[in-house]
C-alpha cells in the first residue's frame, strides 16, 4: 500500500508553483527590458522631431515678425511718414526669410552620425 503524506505533497506543490512563478518573472523581466530599449529609441526619435519642430517654429516666428515689420513700414510709407525705399527694403527682407524657410533642408542634419547613415539608406 502507498501512503501519501498530505503535508509533504502541499510543500512540493508550493515549490513547483514558486518555480513556475520565477520562470514567469524571468520572462516578464526579459520582455520588459526589450520594451524599455524600444521606448528609449522612440523617445530619442521624438526628441529629434520636437527639436526640428522647435527650430521651424523659431524660423516661422522670425518670418512673421519680419512680415509684420514690413507691413507696418509699408503702411507708414503710404501715409508719408517713412521713405518708400526703407519700406521696400523691409519687404525684401521678409520675402527673403520666407524663401529661406521654404527651401528644402536636409532633415539628416538634426541626427547624429549613426542616425544619418540610417536616414540616407531610406
Amino acid at each position: 500500500m502507498i501512503t501519501i503524506d498530505l503535508k509533504y505533497t502541499l510543500i512540493c506543490l508550493v515549490f513547483v508553483a514558486l518555480i513556475i512563478l520565477l520562470i514567469f518573472l524571468c520572462v516578464l523581466a526579459k520582455n520588459l527590458i526589450t520594451t524599455v530599449k524600444n521606448m528609449n529609441k522612440v523617445i530619442d526619435d521624438a526628441s529629434v522631431v520636437s527639436g526640428v519642430a522647435s527650430d521651424k517654429a523659431m524660423q516661422v516666428d522670425g518670418i512673421v515678425g519680419d512680415l509684420g515689420s514690413a507691413l507696418n513700414d509699408l503702411t507708414a510709407a503710404m501715409k508719408g511718414n517713412q521713405s518708400l525705399l526703407g519700406a521696400m527694403t523691409n519687404v525684401a527682407k521678409a520675402a527673403a526669410s520666407t524663401v529661406s524657410y521654404f527651401k528644402s533642408s536636409d532633415p539628416a542634419e538634426y541626427y547624429n552620425e549613426e542616425e544619418k547613415k540610417k536616414w540616407r539608406k531610406h
